[in-house]
C-alpha cells in the first residue's frame, strides 16, 4: 500500500506506466510536436487542517506512542519546524521521510511532478523542488481533492470538462493526445493507495459527468489502438 501523495507512490505509478501496453499504443507520435513532458500540479494540500492525529494508520509506524500522543494536535504545516534535526535523526524512517517530503517538496501548498513519456514508457517521474527551472509541453493543475478523486477512479476527462483540472499548453496538442492523458489517470487508479488526507464526496453533477465520460473514453482507447495496428500493416 502506498501513501498518496508521496515519492513512494510516484515510484509505483512510474512502474505501472512502464508496464502498460496501452501506453505503448497511445503515446505514438510523441517526440515530434510533443516531447512527452507533462507537469502535474497538485495544489491546496490540506497541511494546515490535517493534524498528526488525523494521519492514516501505518503512517507513523515505529514512532513511540508517547511522542505520537504529544504531536497528535499539531498540524502537518507546523510539524517540520517543531522537530529539530537531532530529534528527526532518531525517528523511524517512514516518519522521517514524511517530514522531509513536507519540508522539501511542498511549495506554497502544492506538489509539482514532471512526467517524461518516451517510447511508450515513463522515462522519468520527478518531484520538482524548483518548478520554474523546468519547462514542459503541458501543465495540468488541480486541487488535491480533484487528484485524489482521479486516483480513486474518476476519469480525468470528466475533471477537465467540469474545470476541476486546467491545462496549459497547445490545445490542439492536448486534443491529439487526450486519450493518452486519460490513460495516465487510469493507471493512477491502479496503484494500491492509502490517502494521507481526507477528501470530499463528489457532487451529484460530477457523478453524472463521470459516468457520461467513462464508457466513451474506453471505446475511444480501443478504436485508437485498432487504428494504429491497422496502419502498421499498410
Amino acid at each position: 500500500m502506498y501513501f498518496y501523495p508521496s515519492e513512494g507512490w510516484l515510484d509505483e505509478y512510474t512502474r505501472l506506466l512502464d508496464e502498460s501496453d496501452a501506453l505503448d499504443d497511445l503515446s505514438s507520435g510523441v517526440g515530434f510536436d510533443f516531447d512527452g513532458s507533462i507537469h502535474l500540479v497538485i495544489a491546496d494540500l490540506p497541511l494546515e487542517t490535517t493534524t498528526v492525529g488525523d494521519l492514516p494508520e501505518g503512517t507513523l509506524d515505529g514512532l513511540p506512542e508517547q511522542v505520537r500522543a504529544g504531536l497528535a494536535e499539531v498540524s502537518l504545516a507546523e510539524l517540520p519546524s517543531m522537530v529539530d534535526e537531532r530529534a528527526r535523526s532518531g525517528l523511524p524512517e517512514r516518519a522521517r521521510n514524511l517530514l522531509d517530503q513536507i519540508e522539501t517538496n511542498v511549495i506554497d501548498g502544492a506538489l509539482h511532478v514532471l512526467l517524461e513519456i518516451d517510447g511508450g514508457d515513463c522515462a522519468d517521474a520527478e518531484v520538482l523542488e524548483v518548478p520554474a527551472t523546468r519547462d514542459a509541453d503541458f501543465t495540468i493543475r488541480g486541487s488535491y481533492v480533484t487528484w485524489r478523486e482521479i486516483v480513486d477512479g474518476r476519469p480525468s476527462a470528466s475533471a477537465l470538462l467540469t474545470g476541476d483540472l486546467r491545462v496549459e499548453g497547445s490545445q490542439l496538442g492536448w486534443l491529439q493526445y487526450a486519450t493518452m492523458f486519460q490513460l495516465l489517470g487510469d493507471v493512477a487508479s491502479q496503484v494500491e493507495t492509502t490517502h494521507l488526507f481526507e477528501g470530499n464526496s463528489p457532487s451529484a453533477g460530477d457523478v453524472l459527468v463521470d459516468e457520461a465520460v467513462r464508457h466513451p473514453a474506453a471505446v475511444h482507447r480501443f478504436a485508437h489502438r485498432q487504428a494504429i495496428r491497422t496502419l502498421s500493416f499498410l
